[in-house]
């Protein structure tokens, strides 16, 4: 167990300090816990230096609080807080602090639980990396070795655009499995996708803008486009990903547009070739912007990975946007845009002004990690652990299918979006699942009469994804047994416990 080591002691709130005042603030610290039991006091000479006060009246206040049995003091150890502490009755918590008004952007932004992770992973929460699998001790000597080479310049401000290095390394990574072509110049590193999406709105849209997005839509996403005061414009999805037939009709005048054609999130809808190219040609026509997020385009388990629209795009009006703590594990607080040049500075401007820039340490133990092969091998170790858990997830689930379910294949991404067009039947197998589960419907917009169960998978071991298939599979037939298949349910729209799926 780590102990706190020569910590510092309270402040005394008045102008001359006797000794009634300091006995009074040391014995409140430790009865309140600011001081913990076990940590180690400054020497007497210090802590009257500290205060500006006589090393003797130090010395009578410690002394004073040892009879009391707040401290301990052991001879050429020092002085420590006592394991054991008087402690009075609790006290109440002040029951007259003010609420504070939030704004209506407050309101409806803090409504949402969107990229907030769950405190436990369980059935179906899980759509986070599986960190049991990352090479962490080979990951900890490349950040020491990143941590040796930058020395004391670790410590000081870093490029808002990101460290060479890494731009580089994930400009050759683009080329060589996304098939992007860019110059390092372009590429913009950021703590997550979302802060990329929400910096280039801040950048490109001015307020009461129109965006056409994909409906449903990652709530990240739309969140980011509402704190930039945007006018959102839904498109819906079909199994061939966004309808490009409806864009005319539904946003003809939006500015930008936000689209993931790898493996739509969440219905798992891969944009088909056809509609990427007229995706592409339409928006030249209005001289728009697409914002093409793919974050998880390394995991198709099925073929190739499919061409990003950025590559297809020959009018150069599509901003890729893409995330390494997918593929490497949450914590890591790395992802990235590819843009044009004339908003690279602009772009980095915005950015220093959310957060200033990402630790230059685990940007260069990053760059390593890719240039050296590690990233390579570990994509491809993890494709085939979440295509096993997939499959096993898709196989335990089979008998659903005899009562109407279906799921989309080819197989990609961490997450299995299973549907149903009963939706009042879809809302009660979540209530008698006791699962952790999120609908489709609290991605839409527009209300269907369809529904569906997001079931995320990823950091849960196979054992907890077939034992929570099972139970799925359970809540169904019991839905359909207690014959409440086909009734509405009062507030069945939007169940307490049934939660928006964080990404």
């Amino acid at each position: 167990m780590r102990r706190a080591q020569g910590g510092f002691l309270p402040p005394v709130q008045v102008s001359r300090i006797r000794r009634g005042d300091l006995h009074r603030a040391l014995k409140g610290a430790l009865i309140d816990g600011v001081l913990p039991a076990g940590a180690r006091l400054p020497s007497t000479r210090q802590a009257a230096a500290d205060y500006g006060v006589s090393r003797g009246l130090m010395e009578e206040v410690f002394t004073q609080l040892t009879d009391e049995g707040f401290l301990e003091r052991r001879v050429g150890r020092g002085t420590f807080v006592a394991s054991t502490i008087p402690r009075p009755p609790v006290r109440a918590s002040h029951p007259n602090f003010p609420t504070p008004s939030l704004s209506r952007r407050g309101r409806s932004v803090s409504a949402g639980a969107a990229c907030r992770e769950p405190a436990v992973l369980r059935p179906f929460n899980a759509g986070v990396p599986d960190a049991a699998e990352f090479p962490w001790r080979k990951w900890t000597r490349i950040e020491a070795r990143a941590a040796r080479e930058l020395g004391q310049s670790a410590l000081a401000f870093a490029d808002p655009r990101g460290m060479p290095a890494l731009r580089s390394s994930i400009s050759r990574y683009l080329a060589q499995f996304r098939g992007i072509r860019c110059d390092p110049e372009h590429v913009i590193v950021f703590n997550s996708a979302q802060q990329a999406i929400l910096c280039l709105s801040v950048l490109l849209l001015n307020r009461g803008d129109a965006v056409w997005i994909e409906d449903p839509c990652y709530l990240g996403a739309r969140a980011a486009f509402e704190m930039a005061g945007a006018n959102l414009s839904p498109i819906p999805v079909d199994a061939q990903g966004i309808r490009v037939d409806e864009l005319e009709r539904c946003a003809g005048r939006a500015r930008l547009g936000y689209v993931t054609p790898s493996n739509q999130y969440p219905t798992g809808a891969a944009l088909t070739l056809e509609r990427r190219i007229a995706l592409t040609d339409w928006n030249a026509e209005r001289g728009g912007w697409i914002v093409e997020d793919d974050y998880d385009g390394e995991f198709r388990y099925e073929g190739p990975p499919l061409t990003p629209l950025h590559a297809l795009d020959s009018h150069g009006r599509t901003i890729y946007v893409g995330t390494l703590n997918k593929s490497m594990f949450v914590s890591l607080r790395l992802a990235f845009a590819i843009v044009p040049p004339s908003i690279v500075e602009p772009l980095a401007n915005v950015r220093t002004q959310f957060d200033g820039f990402t630790p230059p340490i685990r940007q260069l133990a990053m760059s390593v990690f890719m240039d050296e092969g590690h990233f390579s091998s570990h994509l491809r170790r993890m494709r085939a652990v979440y295509s096993s858990k997939r499959s096993a997830l898709v196989a335990a689930l089979s008998p659903m299918a005899a009562d109407g379910w279906s799921w989309p294949s080819p197989p990609a991404g961490m997450h299995l979006l299973i549907t149903h067009p009963d939706g009042a039947y879809v809302r009660a197998v979540a209530r008698a699942s006791q699962l952790d589960l999120a609908l489709l419907s609290s991605y839409r917009q527009l209300r269907r009469r369809d529904d569906g169960l997001f079931l995320r998978f990823g950091a849960l071991d196979p054992r907890t994804v077939i034992a929570g298939a099972k139970a799925l599979v359970r809540a169904s037939r019991h839905a359909i047994t207690a014959g409440e298949r086909g009734r509405s349910f009062p507030g069945d729209a939007n169940p307490d416990r049934v939660i928006a799926a964080r990404r």
